[in-house]
């Protein structure tokens, strides 16, 4: 009669294994979603305000031609300057005293 001796297989770590497919489950997931799935794209109606922009974007302003205009030529200014050295306080502010 033959005595069998066999050495105890240790336990296996489920914990661990389970772990290693997660974490593989993850890579291969964020891999596809990053480079392989199509993204779904929403159309959207352009407001009236950002419309509106673009065409001023577009628009040609020559400083020149507003300058030498007539209409430009004729305007008053009815402001009065002020002196500003007349005011209460002194003349620069920022000099020490």
């Amino acid at each position: 009669m033959a005595i069998v001796v066999e050495e105890p297989k240790p336990p296996r770590n489920w914990g661990a294994f389970v772990g290693i497919v997660v974490v593989v489950a993850i890579l291969f997931s964020g891999i596809y979603f990053l480079f392989f799935k199509k993204p779904i794209f929403i159309e959207m109606v352009m407001p009236t305000s950002i419309r509106q922009t673009q065409q001023l974007s577009k628009a040609k302003f020559d400083p020149a031609s507003v300058s030498n205009s007539e209409v430009f030529k004729s305007l008053r200014q009815y402001s009065i300057l002020s002196n500003a050295t007349s005011g209460p306080g002194r003349p620069n502010p920022f000099l020490p005293y």
